[in-house]
């Protein structure tokens, strides 16, 4: 942390509301006492429980104002920038901050010392003194007006993932319980044909009817092995959406678990998921979380199905897996070929409520949720290219994640 003495003039501090009822004197003594800080991005300028003996002018640059939960969590509650003043409340109260500070680009900041501060405060008139604290006023307000949105936000997208997961599966039981019904009456065929025929068998079974029993035997076990498949996929799925545990397994085998239950579904709108793998066979391994990587195929599908494909006009859907340039992360794409996302959306999609789907069943919670996974829990990002022709999400996520 470089300091230097700051020439700067009585009067520049005037733009900075806390300092504007002072008289030019009053502000050449802080000038003289103060000292200018150079910080880079991401330094902190004190933590939660630290005692501050100073407040800072933001000179150039800006800070953000975090702070930390029970469970370890920081949390944000707003950013300054040039102009505005940090700290003030710790540097006046004398008590250990309740906030951590940390600049959000390399930043300029003026350092005022706390006693010199104080007595200056002593020795100013009532109506300096009441103007500094509206100023303290307006801009802890606006801090907390920001700070409650952000809390309320993050946790509202926390227990919509969970409705989301429920409603998932919800859908996927429905679905298998449709395409499970299918092997079932085939099997019911195959044991009515043996019935029938083993009620009239002859003392001698000919070839014949010896084959067509053999036939309805086979068909029972292709249909009991295909319902058992559907049930394995979905119990996997399933387990994975309610636990949010990091597992090692095969990422494709996966992705190809999610796509055949979603499919059921999509099947009934009309919408093929094609899925291509790009991986060799060294490269299948995660370490990730299954459920959370099956919530963010979901999501982008059932998106297809909702916004690329409405009222059940149906299409194509193509799922692809495959590795950065850098091999160092799992790129996953969903791409259609419907109409494509109108330019001015295409920077609102991920923002909690904003949605074009409100009348066929929309939260504008959907691609909020998915980022929200892709970034704090997957450590990944999410990028979007749309055009007349379609629109594409490509999630890119490490092959290991450590959190």
């Amino acid at each position: 942390m470089a300091k230097k003495k700051y020439s700067i003039k009585p009067a520049a501090l005037k733009v900075f509301p806390f300092f504007a009822s002072f008289s030019l004197p009053q502000l050449k003594g802080i000038v003289e006492s103060a000292r200018v800080i150079s910080l880079k991005e991401q330094q902190i300028l004190f933590r939660q429980g630290e005692q501050a003996d100073s407040m800072y002018l933001i000179l150039d640059g800006g800070v953000k104002i975090e702070s930390e939960d029970s469970a370890g969590k920081m949390n944000l509650l707003g950013e300054l920038g040039r102009g505005q003043v940090c700290g003030e409340l710790t540097f006046l109260y004398g008590e250990p901050s309740r906030v951590t500070m940390t600049t959000t680009t390399d930043s300029e900041l003026l350092m005022v010392d706390r006693l010199v501060m104080l007595a200056m405060i002593r020795n100013s008139e009532p109506d300096q003194v009441l103007d500094v604290l509206l100023s303290l006023i307006s801009q802890t307000r606006v801090v907390s007006e920001r700070g409650f949105k952000e809390v309320f936000l993050r946790r509202l997208l926390v227990s919509q993932m969970e409705v989301e997961k429920q409603r998932a599966l919800t859908q996927m039981v429905a679905g298998v319980a449709h395409e499970i019904n299918t092997p079932l009456a085939v099997i019911n065929t195959a044991v009515n044909i043996m019935a029938r025929e083993l009620a009239t068998v002859p003392p001698e079974l000919t070839a014949q009817r010896a084959a067509e029993i053999a036939e309805s035997l086979e068909l029972m076990r292709l249909n009991v092995e295909s319902a058992d498949h559907l049930l394995q996929n979905f119990k996997r799925i399933s387990v994975s959406q309610l636990t949010d545990e990091k597992d090692t397994f095969d990422i494709v085998e996966a992705i190809e678990d999610t796509i055949g239950l979603i499919a059921v579904n999509l099947k009934q709108k009309q919408v093929q998921v094609k899925f291509s793998n790009k991986l060799h066979a060294d490269q299948k391994q995660w370490v990730g979380y299954r459920g959370l990587l099956s919530q963010v195929l979901i999501n982008l599908l059932t998106n297809v199905e909702r916004y690329a494909y409405p009222n059940g006009v149906g299409g194509i859907a193509n799922v692809t897996i495959r590795l950065s340039e850098d091999e160092q992360n799992y790129c996953l794409s969903v791409r259609d070929y419907g109409k494509g996302i109108p330019n001015e959306e295409q920077a609102r999609v991920f923002e909690p409520f904003f949605t074009t789907g409100r009348s066929f069943g929309g939260t504008g919670l959907g691609l909020s949720i998915v980022n929200n996974i892709v970034v704090n829990m997957l450590r990944g990002n999410i990028k979007l290219k749309s055009s007349e022709k379609g629109t594409e999400f490509t999630v890119t996520f490490p092959r290991m994640i450590f959190n």
